[in-house]
């Protein structure tokens, strides 16, 4: 098998299904972790967060310790010896090695304290109160550090937690790339009329809303009889198990982007999730390579084709009948504008699409400097205000919509670099796909998606994790990330000849 072969052209070894059916047995108790998880976050009553932690970290020790087990380091040696290309052993390898870095002790406290750290997080952002969530973060903090030294790196400690999700980047590569996005976004957000959003602002009866994020998640490609929406504080998606896919939003009665772009956001990566599934792909790399890869799809679809005016030409006319008071008397030219509205803003996930990057490039650098240990938390309020002064030239209120408004330091390090990451590997895709298939638009006006899925089924989704971000980059687009494509498609849509 060369390296350029997927597990899913290859004829099936008995080494391989051997290490196959290992797998299965740590993705079912995955599974059961990804279901209390997402159940912590949407249905759990407010007295049990207590004891759910304590049987995440009870899971995530039996998790730890099949996935650490000598068993899988011989079930992963017998398939490389008979095949040193397989690219099944090739990413259980990368998967042990990093499992058998931490102490099974480790694991457990990690799992503990994060789950502990969500529940002080939802109440301190409830209440705007920092210190209430300071020591979780410190703790968090603290065994992210310990991992960062058990995994190893060659430069600062904020590598070796970046690399988790996505291989092979480094915080050196991450920083010109924020470094050369930030002048001409800030030219773009200039040029940038006043913003009026005032459709979006009427009042959108949550009922309504419920029923109508069903509709655009299914009308995007996700199967929802494979899948299901529930409200959270803060949106995710939860592949929990085969042919169980969870998306999550929440609901504004005043304001409609937050359930309907975070619905399509999500789908995004629910319709990936979800094709490994379709795909039929082995357990062994039935997964995105890397937060990045996700994101391009969850960034492609809320962005590139959720807020086009191709895809609404067809698709308006059902969202006024679903909201017939709010939205009656507003034309498609006047609905794609407010959608499309770009302005400095304190809140990444409702930024749009233009400033959004800018949000991104403020947490890396603040959670690069607490990882490498030149932030302490306790400064991390007077940080993040200082840093959208200096990337957005806003400060926050509160720490409400400052530094608290995020739930990923309640539980990682190292992941937010990947929706930027994810917003560039979307731009070179599109440009790649709509070399082959034609315009996007083009198909959008027709209500045509199937040639989009095809595309990417072929490309992307029937590979799983067979390659890292970077190969498949290279693969596409002949070339290396580049975030020249996002630049063309940002002063496209929002240069001053749009």
């Amino acid at each position: 098998m060369t390296a350029t072969t997927t597990a899913s052209e290859q004829a099936v070894r008995p080494e391989v299904q051997a290490l196959r059916g290992y797998t299965e047995q740590l993705v079912a108790i995955r599974s059961g972790l990804a279901l209390l998880g997402w159940d912590q976050k949407t249905k759990l009553p407010r007295k049990g967060h207590a004891d759910r932690g304590r049987q995440l970290g009870v899971l995530a020790g039996v998790l730890h310790e099949r996935a650490t087990s000598p068993e899988l380091g011989k079930l992963i040696s017998a398939v490389e010896d008979v095949d040193a290309d397989n690219v099944e052993a090739r990413v259980m390898r990368r998967s042990y090695r990093l499992s058998t870095c931490l102490p099974a002790k480790h694991v457990v406290e990690f799992t503990q304290a994060a789950a502990n750290a969500n529940q002080a997080w939802e109440e301190a952002r409830e209440r705007d109160d920092f210190d209430l969530f300071a020591p979780h973060l410190e703790r968090v903090l603290e065994l992210s550090r310990t991992s960062a030294e058990l995994y190893g790196y060659e430069t600062e400690p904020y590598d070796a937690l970046h690399d988790l999700y996505e291989e092979g980047m480094t915080a050196a590569e991450l920083e010109p790339i924020f470094a050369g996005l930030r002048d001409p976004i800030n030219e773009l957000i200039e040029q940038q009329p006043e913003a009026d959003v005032s459709a979006l602002t009427r009042t959108f009866p949550l009922a309504s809303q419920v029923e109508y994020c069903e509709r655009i998640a299914a009308v995007m490609g996700f199967d929802m009889e494979a899948g299901r929406i529930d409200e959270t504080v803060h949106p995710f998606c939860s592949g929990v198990g085969m042919h169980d896919t969870r998306l999550t939003t929440r609901y504004q009665s005043d304001w409609l982007p937050a359930s309907l772009f975070s619905v399509i956001h999500e789908a995004g990566h629910g319709i990936y999730d979800q094709g490994f599934d379709r795909l039929g792909l082995p357990r062994t790399i039935a997964d995105a390579p890397g937060l990045g890869m996700h994101e391009s799809q969850s960034r492609m679809y809320e962005n590139v084709i959720g807020r086009s005016r191709a895809f609404w030409e067809l698709e308006y006319p059902e969202l006024q009948r679903a909201f017939p008071t709010a939205l009656g008397d507003v034309d498609l030219d006047s609905f794609v504008r407010q959608i499309n509205a770009a302005q400095r803003s304190l809140i990444r996930v409702e930024a749009d699409e233009l400033t959004y990057n800018l949000h991104i490039a403020i947490r890396f650098e603040l959670e690069r400097a607490m990882t490498n240990g030149d932030l302490q938390v306790r400064d991390l309020p007077e940080a993040w205000n200082a840093a959208y002064e200096k990337w957005l030239g806003l400060r926050p209120p509160n720490n409400r919509d400052g530094c608290l408004q995020d739930v990923h330091w309640t539980s990682s390090f190292g992941y937010f670099p990947t929706y930027t990451l994810g917003n560039i590997y979307a731009a070179q895709f599109v440009e790649a796909c709509e070399a082959q298939i034609g315009s996007f638009d083009d198909h959008l006006r027709r209500g045509e998606l199937g040639p989009i899925h095809g595309w990417f089924d072929e490309n992307i989704y029937r590979h799983g994790r067979s390659f890292t971000g970077r190969e498949f980059v290279e693969r596409i687009t002949g070339g290396p990330i580049s975030p020249e494509p996002l630049l063309r498609y940002l002063d496209g849509k929002f240069g001053r000849s749009a």
